[in-house]
């Protein structure tokens, strides 16, 4: 049976853990894909650069579920199961929203699967383009999505369809968000390839 989704307030607790049946129900199938981007193949370098200690490759799928990622840590050995909600199941769905919401959802489960040891790097380090994320969140998909404690992602609230379908242009702001996410990733990568 799979283990509940890990999210950064749950990152302490048992992975062997059945799910509830509030979390069976909250889990929706899968759907087709809309994005034009290559997520697995996005979410696997994510992998690979900041949590290699991770089993992979990590399953990717877009489904109806209460928060706009979750993630599954699987059984031992198993790889994780990354799961998006549809809302951002979209051909207008940036690249970095992709990467902030992965990283987020990885990290607890990375986290978990270091016992006694502290991550490589500070989170802000891994995730430059989170700012940018949460600002594209709160633009395109601030009506149909409720914050709670900062380490918990956003729950999509019903409706969802009507954010789903309305398209949004980038603000100055958000593009300006993207240009700083850009140029401190493309720094730390210059620091990396020392």
């Amino acid at each position: 049976m799979d283990a509940a989704p890990v999210t950064p307030a749950a990152a302490a607790a048992p992975a062997d853990r059945a799910p509830d049946a509030a979390t069976r129900r909250r889990r929706g199938a899968p759907c087709l894909w809309f994005s034009r981007l290559p997520l697995r193949e996005l979410v696997e370098a994510i992998r690979l650069a900041h949590f290699a200690w991770l089993p992979g490759p990590v399953r990717v799928q877009f489904a109806e579920q209460e928060r706009l990622v979750e993630c599954d840590p699987g059984a031992a050995g198993s790889p994780p199961l990354l799961s998006f909600h549809a809302v951002v199941n979209h051909a207008a769905t940036p690249a970095e929203l992709f990467g902030a919401l992965a990283k987020r959802a990885l990290w607890p489960v990375a986290a978990q699967a270091r016992p006694g040891r502290a991550m490589p790097l500070p989170f802000a380090a891994v995730c430059p383009e989170e700012g940018f994320a949460d600002g594209w969140i709160d633009l395109h998909l601030g009506a149909c999505v409720r914050r709670g404690p900062l380490d918990e992602e956003p729950e999509v609230r019903r409706g969802w369809q009507r954010c789903w379908l309305e398209p949004h242009p980038l603000p100055p702001g958000l593009k300006l968000r993207r240009a700083t996410a850009d140029a401190t990733l493309l720094k730390l990568l210059a620091r990396r390839r020392r």
